[in-house]
């Protein structure tokens, strides 16, 4: 019988603001290094401050809309990292989409932030509706 010894090294993706989220996942290295430069967005994501991008948000699919697990709140933070610069590929650079998440890494800090439901009404109908943060001075 042949004993083969085999060592296998495998890189790991560290935050250096939250060292519980952690990644082997290459794709994500870009995240979490966007996240730790900015450490506000780790907590828009966690937390449920924001109804526009915190946890729990309807522009989150499926398991990273709320869970807490590693992997969802990196998905949530690749989400909100896409919309902020403007690559997220369902979406232009020009979007309301792309402003509500910088309107919401503008404004997280500042007294009387919080989300709400609002919808276009015309003379007649509602029309299309969205999950906007703002806060009392932004509100008009």
């Amino acid at each position: 019988m042949k004993v083969h010894k085999h060592s296998h090294v495998q890189q790991v993706f560290i935050s250096e603001k939250r060292p519980e989220i952690f990644t082997t996942c290459p794709d994500f290295e870009q995240v979490i290094q966007w996240a730790d430069d900015r450490p506000i967005v780790w907590d828009i994501t966690t937390s449920t401050r924001s109804q526009a991008f915190g946890r729990g948000a309807c522009v989150y699919i499926g398991w990273a809309q709320s869970s807490m697990a590693p992997g969802a709140i990196l998905e949530r933070l690749r989400h909100f990292k896409e919309l902020v610069d403007g690559n997220s590929p369902w979406d232009n650079a020009d979007s309301i989409f792309r402003w509500r998440a910088r309107f919401t890494l503008e404004h997280y800090q500042e007294n009387g932030f919080r989300g709400g439901f609002f919808q276009q009404h015309d003379a007649q109908y509602p029309r299309s509706w969205l999950t906007l943060d703002y806060t009392r001075q932004t509100l008009e």
